[in-house]
C-alpha cells in the first residue's frame, strides 16, 4: 500500500499538531510509502526514509485548491492507492473525485461533537470514518470504526520523574470557551482561599477572535482572584516539549466540553498523572477503574465540585497517586497506544 496523508500541518514543534509526526511514522512501518500532503511542513528530521512529503501554503483560496489538485493527481499517477484525510472532513471531499478516478480507497479521521455539512458529505464519499469513541463522532453511519486515540507512551513516560512541589495544577489545550479556563480559575481561588499553597499551569494559546475575548476574560480572573503569584500562562508550547509540563504537575485537569475524548485525558493517563475531567467520553475511559474512576469525573462548570475533586487528589499519599497513576498508564497502553492504532488503521483500510 502506498498511502496518502491529509493534514493541517506536519511538524514536530507544532503545538497542536505536532503528534502528527509520530502519526506517520507509526504508519510507514506498515506501508511501502507514505506522503503528507500537508498546508504547512516544519520539522520532519525524524520521519523515516520511505515518507515524503508536499507543502500546499495556505495563500489564496484559488490556488490553494489548484496546488491541492495537483499534488493529488501526482500522488496517485505514481500509484499511491489509499488515501486518509486527518481531522478535517474537506480534505476528504477534496480528494473523493481524484480518488475515484485512480481507484484509490478514501477514508477519514476525524474526533469531533460538531456534525455539519461538510462531515456529512465527507461521510458519503469514504469508505470508513475512523474515530476515537463513540462520541468521537456524533454522526450515525454504518461506516464508524471506534479505535481509540493513538498516544505515544513512550514519550510521555516520565521514567520516575516526580511531581514538583508545591502541588501544580496543569490544563493543557486551547484557551478557548469549550475549554472552560474560567471554573478551573474559579476551582484554585476557592482551594487557595482554604490555605493551599499550589501552582496552576494553563498551557496553550487561543486562535480565534473569540479565544482573544476570553484570554482577557481569564486574565481579569486572575488579577481579581489575586491568582497572579501561582497561575502560569506560558501559551503554546510545542509537542516535543509539552510532556515535561505533564511531569512536572500533580494533577491534569481537562474540563473540555465538546463530548468526545479529548487527547489530553491520554496524555495525562500515559505520563501516569490523575486526570480530572468533566466529559462525559473521559468517564467512559475512567469507568474501569471503579470508585477511584468515579472520584475523577467531577460536575461540567462547577468550581465547587472541582475544587473538591481536587482536594481528594491533593490529599492522596505520594504512593497512592504513585499507584493510581500506573493504573491510568496501564488502560492508556491497553486502548490508546499510537503504534497499536496505526497498524489497526492500515489493517482496516487493507480490508
Amino acid at each position: 500500500m502506498k498511502l496518502l496523508f491529509l493534514t493541517q500541518t506536519l511538524d514536530a514543534d507544532d503545538a497542536v499538531l505536532g503528534f502528527t509526526t509520530r502519526w506517520v511514522a507509526g504508519l510507514s512501518k506498515h506501508v511501502d510509502e507514505v506522503r503528507a500532503v500537508a498546508l504547512e511542513v516544519g520539522r520532519t528530521d525524524e520521519l523515516p526514509e520511505n515518507v515524503s512529503w508536499r507543502e500546499i501554503g495556505r495563500r489564496g483560496k484559488i490556488g490553494r485548491w489548484l496546488r491541492y489538485r495537483k499534488v493529488l493527481n501526482e500522488a496517485f499517477a505514481e500509484g499511491y492507492d489509499a488515501v486518509l484525510a486527518h481531522i478535517v472532513p474537506r480534505y476528504a471531499s477534496l480528494a473523493a473525485t481524484p480518488a475515484r478516478r485512480a481507484g484509490a480507497k478514501l477514508f477519514l479521521w476525524y474526533t469531533h461533537g460538531a456534525v455539519d455539512a461538510r462531515l456529512r458529505k465527507a461521510e458519503s464519499q469514504v469508505l470508513k470514518v475512523f474515530t476515537a469513541t463513540e462520541e468521537s463522532l456524533r454522526l450515525e453511519t454504518p461506516k464508524r470504526v471506534v479505535t481509540g486515540h493513538g498516544v505515544d507512551l513512550e514519550n510521555f513516560d516520565p521514567r520516575g520523574v516526580s511531581p514538583d512541589f508545591p502541588p501544580r495544577i496543569l490544563a493543557v489545550g486551547r484557551i478557548s470557551p469549550a475549554k472552560d479556563p474560567l471554573t478551573l480559575l474559579a476551582a484554585v481561588s476557592i482551594l487557595r482561599s482554604r490555605g493551599r499553597e499550589l501552582h496552576l499551569d494553563l498551557v496553550g494559546a487561543g486562535l480565534l477572535s473569540a479565544d482573544d475575548s476570553l484570554r482577557r476574560q481569564v486574565e481579569e480572573q486572575i488579577e481579581w482572584g489575586g491568582l497572579a503569584e501561582c497561575v502560569n500562562m506560558p501559551g503554546a508550547v510545542g509537542y516535543s516539549d509539552i510532556a515535561a509540563w505533564y511531569h512536572r504537575a500533580t494533577v491534569v485537569v481537562n474540563s473540555s466540553a465538546t463530548g468526545s475524548l479529548d487527547k489530553v485525558v491520554i496524555e495525562a493517563m500515559a505520563a501516569e498523572r490523575p486526570v480530572l475531567s468533566c466529559n462525559p467520553s473521559a468517564a467512559g475511559v475512567l469507568s474501569e477503574l471503579g470508585r477511584d474512576g468515579d472520584a475523577l469525573i467531577f460536575e461540567k462548570g462547577s468550581a465547587e465540585d472541582l475544587a473538591a475533586k481536587l482536594e481528594a487528589v491533593l490529599d492522596k499519599s505520594k504512593s497512592e497517586r504513585l499507584a493510581l497513576g500506573g493504573r491510568l498508564r496501564a488502560l492508556a497502553a491497553r486502548d490508546h497506544e499510537v503504534d497499536a492504532l496505526m497498524a489497526r488503521l492500515v489493517a482496516e483500510m487493507k480490508a
